[in-house]
């Protein structure tokens, strides 16, 4: 045996381990010894804790299902957070995983999916699940994912001594709320149903039996499946209640076994009752009163992976026509002509195709004229009217910082773009306007060439204002010769509706038109 394997076994030794294959525990004298970890017992819980029992219920039911259902163990697994409740997944003889404090069902989540053949249990406490991790609890439930969750609800933080919880009842006391909670606890079934478990259920400690067979359904349940097990704190919360009387060691008679059956004599079974009304009520002492039990939601519909497969059968079917579209793009010869780095910003307000300008031009540069581009855009909160920017740059050797350092043209088509950008504009770079909408002040640069376009009134005249773009960019095309004619107009044909492309190509044409004019006269 090598020596590093060799000091790794003495350790383990001398902290009491002892392998599975060679555990005294595993006598066969017990039926269920072979499902626990003899070498980690006995267990830490106190006298009169139900954890034993809901430790008991789960391996019991997984070895029905593996008597009964053909369950392969090896593919089960075990994962909890932090608390009394935590340590069931350290006491089973299966694959577990002791996760930190709330984060059992992020953790259980990505095991599932990266692992679907695996039936994954979560086992945890009500602070783990409904406080700390309460947002993880939501969200599991809405995905529906197909995790079975065994949350025990001991009305308080029991490992930590016993603090107020999200689950202790109104108006009942603990080490935190010493007169009393003044919150309002959480109704767990109908936190788990509302926020889209399929399968919801709650039974106390002393409902052995009913809760085996919930969990034999829950394990098997093709979706998200959420188990409450009432299972009052003994030690902590019963200390402090009535349910508990005090500390005196004479008036004890319900801490431990006494303090569950008093559970079981005030449980009402209600199965396919609304998880709203699965009430625990209490009086104005904050002593419980009733606890609504029962199997509430049993909902059979496709669980994530399900909807998941559905969405990428859909995809792989839109994706093949698409992939056929691409195949049959026209082609252009290659540019022989090498592109200087050229930076674009464009500038306007929302709703006059700013954004999709900056999308024809990279799409017509990389995919087109088959140059190197990068496409950025940027816009304020209103969907339309606020503020609008896209920036491009192309270039015919790798694009290495992809913003603009300083932008060699620009397209504006408001005055308000006009002032945030035009003294950004590199000197002897070309600014582009839309002469209807842009205003040139009595100070304008007189380092650039500017050049204007009545783009939305032709746009207008044409048929659709929001057309405007395609003419500003038709003029920007002709006077800078950065990606070529027909680059623009395959690109423009792509991107915009099926029915508006003969009005956005015939707009770039005038567009490109002017621009040629205006290049010609400039000599």
């Amino acid at each position: 045996m090598p020596e590093e394997e060799m000091n790794r076994s003495e350790r383990l030794k001398l902290l009491g381990y002892e392998p599975p294959d060679k555990s005294d525990w595993v006598t066969g004298l017990h039926p269920l010894d072979t499902m626990l970890r003899g070498e980690r017992l006995p267990h830490i819980w106190c006298q009169g804790c139900g954890l034993g029992i809901v430790l008991n219920v789960l391996v019991s039911s997984l070895q029905w299902l593996e008597e009964h259902q053909g369950w392969d163990l090896d593919k089960v697994a075990v994962v909890s957070g932090i608390g009394c409740t935590g340590r069931i997944a350290g006491y089973v003889r299966l694959d577990s995983f002791h996760t930190t404090h709330g984060r059992a069902l992020p953790f259980a989540t990505g095991l599932k999916l990266a692992n679907p053949d695996l039936k994954v249990i979560v086992v945890s406490g009500d602070g783990d699940i409904a406080g700390i991790g309460g947002n993880h609890f939501i969200h599991t439930a809405r995905r529906n994912l197909e995790i079975a969750l065994v949350c025990v609800n001991n009305f308080n933080y029991g490992m930590t001594g016993g603090q107020v919880g999200p689950t202790t009842p109104h108006e009942a006391r603990a080490v935190t709320t010493q007169y009393g909670n003044f919150e309002y606890p959480f109704n767990l079934p109908y936190l788990a149903a509302a926020s889209g478990a399929s399968f919801v259920a709650r039974w106390t400690v002393l409902h052995a039996r009913q809760l085996e067979w919930t969990l034999r359904e829950a394990l098997v349940h093709p979706g998200f499946s959420f188990v409450e097990v009432i299972a009052p704190c003994s030690t902590a919360y019963a200390r402090w209640n009535p349910e508990g009387r005090g500390l005196d060691p004479e008036k004890l008679g319900r801490r431990g076994l006494e303090t569950m059956k008093y559970y079981q004599k005030i449980g009402r079974t209600m199965n396919g009752c609304h998880p709203k009304d699965a009430d625990i009520r209490v009086n104005e002492k904050g002593e419980i009163v009733e606890i609504i039990e029962g199997q509430f939601v049993n909902d059979r519909r496709p669980d994530l992976r399900a909807a998941m497969g559905q969405q990428i059968a859909q995809a792989q079917k839109t994706w093949s026509a698409e992939r056929k579209s691409l195949d049959q793009r026209e082609q252009l010869a290659p540019r022989k002509d090498k592109v200087p780095r050229s930076e674009v910003q464009l500038g306007g307000f929302g709703g006059q195709g700013i954004i999709s300008a900056g999308r024809i031009i990279g799409l017509a540069a990389a995919v087109y004229d088959k140059l190197e581009a990068c496409f950025t855009q940027s816009y304020g909160p209103e969907a339309r009217g606020g503020a609008a920017g896209a920036q491009v740059i192309i270039a015919s050797e790798p694009i290495h910082h992809p913003h603009l350092i300083e932008p060699t043209s620009m397209i504006i088509m408001s005055q308000g773009a006009y002032a945030r950008y035009a003294p950004t504009l590199a000197p002897g770079g070309t600014l582009f306007i839309d002469e209807g909408l842009v205003a040139l002040p009595a100070d304008h640069r007189t380092d650039i060439t500017t050049l204007g376009i009545s783009a939305t009134q032709i746009a207008e005249r044409e048929g659709s204002s929001r057309a405007a773009n395609s003419t500003i960019l038709g003029l920007w095309s002709a006077v800078t010769g950065i990606v070529r004619q027909e680059a623009m107009r395959l690109a423009i044909a792509e991107s915009v509706p099926t029915k508006t492309v003969e009005l956005n190509l015939r707009l770039f044409d005038i567009g490109f038109e002017k621009g040629i004019e205006l290049v010609d006269n400039n000599g």
